[in-house]
């Protein structure tokens, strides 16, 4: 079955389009506009959310770094590392007629 083509129908929406072409042009930058805007919007939520992610991680990266601090000053305290050495490399104190001076030049 074959659709009958309404010329004259076609003819005036192009009329109307031409006499109100102003119109049209408006409400297209709006419509373009409003799409902006929407896109925009979504963009910034997803750049928010990849920042909260990132200050977690920031967050998680400085608590790991505190404790590693505080694990570093307990290692490297020098009563500790001088226990170390007395019992795993059975290290003592030079006597006085064991120390050398070198001389300053």
């Amino acid at each position: 079955m074959k659709l009958p083509i309404h010329t004259h129908l076609l003819v005036e929406m192009l009329r109307d389009l031409n006499r109100y072409r102003g119109l049209v042009f408006w409400t297209a930058l709006a419509v373009a506009s409003a799409l902006v805007v929407v896109f925009q919007a979504h963009q910034y939520r997803e750049l928010m959310a990849e920042r909260e992610t990132l200050l977690k991680a920031r967050d998680a990266l400085d608590v790991e770094w505190r404790h590693l601090t505080v694990e570093q000053n307990a290692l490297s305290e020098h009563s500790r590392i001088e226990q170390l050495a007395l019992r795993q490399l059975n290290m003592q104190r030079p006597t006085e007629a064991q120390e050398v001076l070198v001389p300053w030049r």
